[in-house]
């Protein structure tokens, strides 16, 4: 957990449950429970506006407005300690609005900062979360590990969990970008066999004990977004990986679509070594990480 959501879950516990117990008896009503439940809908509401989903925001900011109502009113009404609990209501709100605004990136799922010095961007699943079966890790996982070594290489940046522009949901594992280059990877683990493009009823399958055609469609339909979106002069290079150390690949290496077929090895050979070889006449293109970056979900 980062240290962000670390002081994030710290800040929220200390406003919705130390903050009333403090100031309990500051209050005419001093019923601790009913002040603690006043605030978690109070930073609710507060994180429901700074979600900027439009639905979210139209109610948090109608549950945010009827509590600085009844604050106005009672700082403005008549009564013992009535002041008082109206500048308090009015300054819990703000401090609500503040730990919003500080901790509502940790919910923005589709929101991805480009910043200098960052290399990876989302996040993968666990070891054991999806993609993986009852008995093996998560192909996803292992992929994810292993492209996350090649940031050691000047300009390259990789990222996780990727929806593609127009895309309905995720459909790319992983991105890896060098300047003018793309790479989507597509990545499971299966059986230490020989492997190459087969045609099945879903498609182009990459093994033909394999009913896995979807995979081909979904990542070449990814890189014509991408393509799409990019404009030309910006390489796009979809890839199916098997992520199994005795596995081959036969003769047949691509698709009439453009889809690699490698190992996972052989797609770190593939890129590391296709960078490496531009370092002399590379050039950044924040433009293309940008636009990367802004279509990661990730599967946190």
């Amino acid at each position: 957990m980062s240290g962000k959501a670390i002081s994030f879950l710290a800040a929220f516990v200390a406003f919705v449950f130390l903050v009333p117990i403090l100031l309990s008896n500051l209050l005419v009503d001093d019923d601790v429970y009913i002040n603690v439940l006043r605030c978690l809908v109070m930073l609710i509401a507060a994180l429901m506006v700074w979600s900027r989903r439009r639905t979210s925001v139209i109610l948090g900011a109608a549950v945010s407005g009827l509590f600085a109502i009844g604050s106005l009113s009672r700082l403005v009404g008549a009564g013992t300690g009535t002041n008082a609990e109206g500048v308090i209501g009015l300054f819990a709100l703000a401090a609500a609005f503040a730990l919003a605004w500080y901790g509502a990136p940790l919910f923005r799922r589709n929101e991805i900062a480009v910043t200098p010095g960052q290399y990876v961007y989302g996040s993968q699943p666990s070891e054991w979360g999806r993609g993986s079966g009852d008995s093996s890790r998560s192909g996803i996982w292992v992929m994810g590990l292993l492209l996350n070594r090649l940031v050691r290489i000047p300009g390259i940046y990789v990222f996780h969990g990727l929806k593609s522009p127009g895309a309905k949901r995720i459909d790319v594992e992983h991105v890896v970008t060098h300047g003018n280059s793309v790479y989507l990877i597509d990545s499971w683990l299966d059986l230490p066999t020989k492997y190459g493009w087969h045609p099945n009823r879903k498609g182009l399958a990459a093994s033909s004990k394999g009913d896995d055609g979807h995979r081909h469609t979904k990542i070449a339909d990814a890189a014509d977004r991408y393509r799409a979106a990019l404009g030309r002069g910006v390489n796009v290079v979809p890839i199916i990986a098997v992520v199994s150390g005795t596995a081959s690949i036969g003769p047949e290496r691509w698709s009439p679509r453009g889809v690699g077929l490698f190992t996972a090895d052989e797609v770190l050979r593939f890129i590391g070594d296709g960078a490496v070889e531009g370092l002399p006449t590379f050039h950044e293109r924040p433009a293309v990480r940008e636009l990367v970056a802004s279509t990661v979900e990730s599967y946190a």
